[in-house]
Parts: C-alpha cells; structure tokens; sequence
C-alpha cells in the first residue's frame, strides 16, 4: 500500500517543485523586463496604493425581483434601466439591450434573482397583456425591485364588452405579436399613376399572402413607390425574434381635409386577426373604414389615440420625437368583425386641428397565432423559449441577454506581477434554464478566451455553491486535454463539496473561438438554493491543481490550496487572493471590456479605477465603461 502511494506524491511533488520553478523563473523575466521598459508609468504605483480592507472589487450585485400580478395572458419583460437602455428608447432601434428575463407570473408572483451592474439603480419593466402594454421604472431598494400590479396603467381601459367582443381571436400571450413578423423578403412594387400597389406580403404561420394598394383621392398625392425600411427599424417597447421590415410610404394631403389615400389589403385567405404596427403617424392620421373589421389600440406611448367612434387613430402632440417608444411607435390589433377577414382598409387623412403634416409613415405587420402549448407544459409557445422540449421553458442569462462578462487574470500568483490582467481573461455568460416550475435543470456557460499574455498554459473552472454533484446528470463541451482535472463520467471534478465544472485546461489553443459548456441536472432545484452567477470562478495556473486563483476575498474549492508553501516573496500570506495592500490577481468586469496592452497596469488604461478602488466601490462604480475620459486608450489593445 504505500509503494501504490508513493508513486502519486511523488509525481504531485515533482509537479509542483517545476511549478515553483517556472513561476520564479517568469517572475524574474518579469522584473527585469521592468527594468528595461523605458516607459514606466510616471504615476503612483498600482501596487503601493492601499485598497480598503476586504474590499473585494466587484463590479455587480445582487437584485431580488418580486413582481406580483395575477391577471390572466400577463408577460413581463425586465431590463437594467441603462444609459445604454435610455439611448435604444429614445432612438429608433430595437429590440431594447441589457435584458435579464421575460416571464409568466406563476402562481400570481415573478421572485427571480438577477445580477446587474452595481451602478444600475433601477429596472426598467414591460408589462405585456392582452389589453395593452406599458412600461415603467421600478427603483432597486437594499438590492430588492418589487412591483404589484393594481389595475391601473395609466393608458385607456378597455371596457368588459369590447374585450369580451375580442377575447375569441387573442392569442394566450402574443398578442404583442413579438415573434411572427410577416415576410417581405420577396416583395414586388408596382405603380400606375395615382395607384401602387406592395405584394406578396407572406403570413408564414397561416400560409397567406396579402397585397396593399394605395389609391390617392381628391387632390391627395403619394409621393414615392413603396419601399422597405430596414431592419433596424423596430419597435423599441416589443421583443421580437429575427428581422422585421417596415413598409414605408409618403403621401402629401396638401391640407385638404377632404382628401386622403386609401389603403387596401387584401388576403388570399381569410383570417380571423392581424397586428399593425405603426411608426410617425403625426399630423397625418390614420381612419380605418373597412366593415370586415374593427380595431384595438394596444400599446402607443403617451401621445396615441384611439377615437372609437370615427375610427381615428392619431398623434395628440405630433411633432414631437422626446421618446421615439413613447411618441412614434404603437400597434393596433385588427379582429375580424364576424368570423374572418379577407380585406383591410384605412385611410391617411388630413388632421384639420393642425396647419403641419408628416408626410413619412412607416407600418408592418405580424401575425397573432392561436393559443398554443406543443410541448404541453404550461407555458404558451409565444413566450417558451424551448416550444418543443417540456423539460424546460425560459432561461435567465448573466450578465444579460445581450451581453457578455469579462473575467481577467493575473497569473503569477502569490507573487506580484504586472497588473495587467490579460495572462488568462475571457468574455462569458452564464445562462439558468428554467422549467415551467421555475426550477433549474440546467446550466449553460458561453465563453469566448480573450487573451494569451501568460507564459503558463492555464486552465480555467467554476465552482457552483449549492450544487451537488452527484445532482449533474452530463456535462457536454468541456475541453480538456492535460489531465489538469479528475473527472467522474457527469463531467464534475471529483474529490470537491461543491459542483466543479471545468471549461478547458489550455486557453492558449482557444483564443477567439466561441465555446459553450452545457450542464444538465438529474434533478429540477430552486434557483434559491444556488450561489448568484458568476458563481466561484478560478484559474488553475500551469497545469499545478492546488493552485487556484480565485477573485478577491473568495475561498479555495476542496482541493485548492489558499496558502502555498512558496520559495520567494508571498504577497498573499493571509490566502485572501490579495496583496498585503489589498490588490487582486482576478476580477470580474459586469461587461465586455477592452483588455491592457502588455505591462500596462489597469489603472492606466482606466483612469478611474484607482478611485473606484480607494473608495471601496462607492465611488465611479463605472469605471470601466467606454466614458469620455474614462480611459486611457493608448494603453488598450487594439488601439
């Protein structure tokens, strides 16, 4: 028995003596490349300036949602309410960024966990139903956002009669029509005199095809063919899945109050519902006049109305463009009076309260689908992210949606190095997917590896707090070729307490390639019961396991050692995973952001991250963010 021993000590032995000798080794190249670079930096030193105690540098916190509302076809969008989001709202471009989920309150109740930017002060929430969509701005209280729904939205009622009269022909939850944008990618444009005519308008749910025909009447001129905007032009205050075009037309009603173009649209099957969405009606509304129809505003700022009576959709501030999303976007649902439609018409008239006109309009269309639920788990496929797979239905992304994280190492810990933080970084995201119990069954780490500046070939890994292993039924895309991890056959590292998933063990083959490491659970487990993404990150330095490098102030997993018995300098005696001066080797950036050239300290590169350090993060929490005056560009790579 203790030659069998013998042998693994041996090689751990061997292992980590080379270890010690490459990292004195780089640490000596290192100060003396220091010593020859002549363009040392004339400020104060990163490492003689003293960080607050336990200061742990992050850039996020955590947030607890509580949204309560139990009305029947509610969805409820939520987003950081970002400089990035307020910028998307008052332009003309969609879908809205920074987004953590959409969701069905179960129950009566959304309670979700998010992670977010530790500046964001406030959610920016959609909430979606059947009768209309609003939004608001919720403020983040000692890290909770909470909203209950009273009835009220502040736009119009709808009364019981004309949703009754509606109800038939809505679908469960897309009525905002976010997923089924009408096909123009084949469209054909004709014109003859006063008359133009835009077809093969393709419904691909339904397998219909439509044509609109524009007639000037009474001195009214449409100035221009029909053409298509781009894609870009969507509607900010709506999700949609892919591109959507716009239809765009100019008339000019030369302040006739008795002229107009009437539009005709034409189906080569009859439906029972269509979505308009519409953009820059202003002076020049819209007068629907087709008895095959009637008309529900659903969502259109703070400007729209809806005149039930003359069937009058219009502008009342037009001009003004303060909100694009609030002022220049709407949508109307059109039912069919009785049954089905084949024909819609409306108008562009002249408003006669008003002595200016918009002669640019610009509409689209999508399709209302039928209630529907293939997979048969309770969550309507307009909102199911996975329609067809009744194991899961949405996804709760870190940092969001849209964006990625990025997560930069030093790697010659415990020594001191250059404070650059691009030996070993990546950008990355972390996706819970959840059931229609709001259960996790699954885990999903997206990452792209961002930089080769290490001498070592190193590995990297994350550790799930309140995830048993033996919960993990497979683990798919891992890269693993040194043998720096033992795992069992589910793809978690063996001999750990927690979950250890590793992602690769040598990031310099993986530089921009994009990768993704699926994690499958046996068993669905409240999201409550696991630690916050990012969760417990680390890098495993030059194939030697024990010696993880974690974030400030974060623990060892079982078989990491925090306090190594090092020959030369330890500048980390108390295994804290900081300097004597409270200095980190890792950090976790909320948002992709450019790395240091080589040498290049992160506080010259970002000007005010010594500010945001000295203040324990109270002070320019964004410091990282691409801010006139923020950085240093200089010193990044890539300029």
């Amino acid at each position: 028995m203790k030659k069998i021993r013998f042998f693994p000590i041996l090689i751990i032995s061997i292992a980590v003596v080379l270890f010690q000798s490459c990292l004195k080794e780089k640490y000596n190249k290192y100060l003396e490349s220091l010593g020859e670079d002549s363009t040392n930096v004339d400020n104060r030193v990163l490492t003689d300036l003293k960080f607050p105690t336990d200061f742990d540098f992050k850039t996020e916190t955590t947030v607890a949602v509580q949204i309560n509302d139990d009305s029947p076809n509610v969805v409820y969008e939520v987003y950081a309410y970002s400089d990035e989001l307020i910028e998307s709202l008052d332009s003309i471009a969609g879908p809205l960024p920074n987004k953590f989920f959409e969701r069905l309150p179960s129950n009566g109740s959304i309670q979700e966990t998010i992670t977010i930017s530790s500046f964001i002060e406030d959610l920016f929430i959609v909430r979606k139903s059947n009768d209309q969509v609003y939004d608001f701005v919720v403020p983040i209280i000692q890290n909770t956002a909470s909203y209950t729904y009273d009835g009220s939205t502040g736009k119009r009622n709808i009364s019981k009669t004309e949703q009754s009269k509606n109800q038939f022909s809505l679908d469960c939850a897309n009525v905002y029509g976010q997923k089924y944008y009408v096909d123009l990618s084949n469209y054909v444009v004709t014109d003859n005199g006063n008359v133009n005519t835009i077809s093969n308008i393709i419904l691909p749910k339904q397998g219909v095809s439509a044509i609109i025909t524009a007639t000037s009447v009474d001195g009214v001129e449409l100035k221009n063919r029909f053409s298509l905007a781009g894609a870009g032009f969507s509607t900010p205050i709506f999700t949609f899945y892919g591109f959507n075009f716009w239809i765009s037309s100019k008339i000019d009603t030369n302040n006739d109050s008795d002229g107009y173009v009437e539009f005709e649209m034409t189906f080569d099957t009859p439906v029972q519902n269509l979505l308009m969405h519409f953009r820059s009606v202003d002076a020049s509304p819209y007068k629907f006049v087709g008895n095959q129809h009637t008309e529900t505003l659903l969502s259109g700022g703070r400007e729209f109305f809806y005149d039930e009576s003359e069937r009058i959709l219009k502008d009342t501030n037009p001009r003004t463009r303060a909100r694009y999303y609030r002022d220049g976007y709407g949508t109307v649902l059109i039912s069919a009076t009785s049954g089905t439609f084949d024909k819609i018409v409306w108008q562009r008239i002249d408003d006669p309260d008003t002595n200016t006109q918009n002669d640019s309009n610009w509409f689209t269309f999508s399709e209302v689908e039928v209630c529907n639920d293939q997979d048969g788990d309770g969550v309507v496929d307009s909102v199911d992210e996975y329609p067809n797979d009744a194991t899961r239905a949405y996804a709760v992304t870190y940092p969001s949606s849209s964006t990625k994280a990025s997560l930069v190492f030093e790697d010659l810990w415990p020594f001191k190095g250059d404070w650059d933080f691009n030996d070993t970084s990546i950008d990355y995201s972390i996706s819970k997917i959840f059931n229609a119990s709001n259960e996790v069954v699954a885990i999903d780490f997206d990452y792209i590896v961002t930089s080769d500046g290490a001498g070592f070939v190193n590995s990297m890994a994350f550790e799930i707090e309140g995830l048993n292993p033996n919960n993990v039924s497979s683990t798919d895309g891992q890269i693993l070729d040194k043998a720096v991890f033992e795992l069992s056959t589910n793809g978690t590292e063996i001999g750990q307490q927690h979950t250890v998933i590793p992602l690769f063990d040598d990031h310099s083959i993986l530089v921009n390639q994009e990768n993704r490491v699926s994690v499958e659970l046996v068993t669905p487990i409240s999201n409550s019961s696991l630690d916050s993404a990012p969760f417990n990150p680390f890098l495993v330095a030059n194939g030697v396991r024990d010696k993880e490098i974690h974030l400030a102030n974060y623990e060892p997993t079982s078989l990491g050692n925090s306090q190594p018995n090092v020959s030369g300098n330890n500048s980390d005696v108390d295994g804290d995973y900081t300097t004597e001066n409270g200095l980190p080797w890792a950090i976790n950036v909320i948002q992709s952001f450019p790395l240091l050239q080589e040498k290049k300290p992160i506080n010259e590169g970002y000007l005010y991250f010594e500010e945001w350090g000295l203040s324990g993060g109270q002070n320019r929490r964004d410091w990282y963010k691409n801010i006139e005056g923020y950085r240093n560009n200089a010193k990044l790579k890539g300029n």
